[in-house]
């Protein structure tokens, strides 16, 4: 039965555009408020107040009303009747049953209520606000402050007097809920948001492995949490052989393939050793965190052989390159860029003295 009510109360509008939480909190204040008025009305009569008794009766049923319409019509717009009717009905009897029945309380409920809607701007916000704050005055000045139709002693006047404290702190709670619960939702969202922002800009969209701007920044951070002697750092930059006859002889299409295949294996061959990036065409970053130079360079070897054997399909064809590396251990001395460069220069050694092979 609950389950029910719950997603009898939680269902959408259908209207697009429209805030679900500012739907539900409606739903939910407009249940309370109609157990109010019930009561207000039924107290009212007990005490021969028959005009009161029919005001809260006829609250009831546009409040009935109003959650009705929360199912077609927009709800910013039954939003704005609810306090309506609510200001009416809280100045109604704030000045039958006096200040002290702590009717008055209530319009805070509304004035929270209104700031929620993220839907309104500031300057209507801040309009309400003025005219919550005038009622809050003129019911304070005409209000009774002594003996009403009640006494102040009166069983019944401290029943009223305790639903509507337990009314409105029920209610602010149920709205600062919602909009605690909007906030994380909307923190994580920005948060997930912004990640896949910052993963768009550091991954290089063809390999899927990370950019250079990423290599870069990860290098950086490398620099200058550096210290020596308590770690090994070494960077390698690979080419691949011939590139230019793959894309000239099969085409641009089995040149993509044969880089994202390459890059592939590189992820998966680095796991755990540092990270391959993609420095640039057929250029790739290797940096190998914990590993000195000769620890690189068995395991650069390693890879540059599997680099060869791997058969790469493409329709009838099948394609296989060859890489050449360089790779220079890093020191705190020259620096990651001139790490990056000496191992360009050796690169270039390996591929001015036959290619298809790591230089150290």
């Amino acid at each position: 039965m609950l389950v029910r009510l719950k997603n009898w109360i939680n269902k959408p509008s259908g209207i697009e555009g429209e805030s679900d939480n500012l739907l539900f909190l409606t739903r939910y204040l407009l249940l309370f408020f109609l157990a109010h008025t019930i009561f207000i009305g039924i107290s009212s009569a007990v005490i021969l107040l028959p005009v009161h008794a029919i005001i809260a009766f006829a609250v009831m049923m546009l409040f009935h009303i109003c959650f009705q319409l929360t199912y077609r019509s927009g709800i910013s717009t039954v939003a704005i009747i609810v306090s309506v009717i609510c200001g009416f009905y809280i100045t109604c009897f704030s000045l039958t049953y006096g200040w002290r029945s702590s009717f008055p309380v209530l319009l805070f409920v509304v004035l929270a209520y209104l700031w929620y809607d993220i839907a309104w701007d500031m300057g209507w916000k801040v309009f309400f606000s003025i005219l919550s704050i005038a009622l809050f005055t003129l019911i304070h000045f005409f209000a009774p402050a002594g003996v009403t139709s009640l006494s102040a002693e009166h069983p019944l006047f401290r029943a009223i007097a305790c639903v509507n404290i337990f009314f409105s702190f029920t209610s602010l709670s149920l709205i600062l809920y919602f909009f605690c619960t909007q906030f994380a939702e909307a923190e994580r969202k920005l948060y997930l948001y912004n990640r896949q922002l910052k993963k768009i800009a550091e991954t290089d969209p063809l390999t899927k492995l990370p950019n250079r701007r990423f290599a870069l920044d990860e290098l950086k951070q490398i620099e200058n949490n550096y210290v020596d002697g308590g770690r090994f750092v070494s960077i390698a930059i690979g080419d691949i052989d011939f590139f230019k006859k793959v894309n000239d002889n099969y085409g641009h299409e089995a040149g993509d393939l044969v880089l994202s295949t390459l890059a592939a294996l590189f992820a998966s061959e680095m796991d755990g050793h540092g990270f391959a990036a993609r420095w640039g065409g057929e250029e790739f970053l290797f940096v190998y965190d914990h590993a000195n130079g000769d620890e690189a360079y068995l395991m650069l070897d390693e890879l540059r052989e599997k680099v060869s054997h791997t058969a790469i399909s493409y329709g009838d064809l099948t394609i296989t390159v060859n890489m050449t590396f360089g790779v220079e251990e890093y020191g705190p001395r020259a620096g990651i860029d001139a790490t990056i460069s000496a191992a360009d220069k050796k690169l270039y050694l390996g591929k001015s003295g036959g290619r298809n092979r790591v230089v150290y």
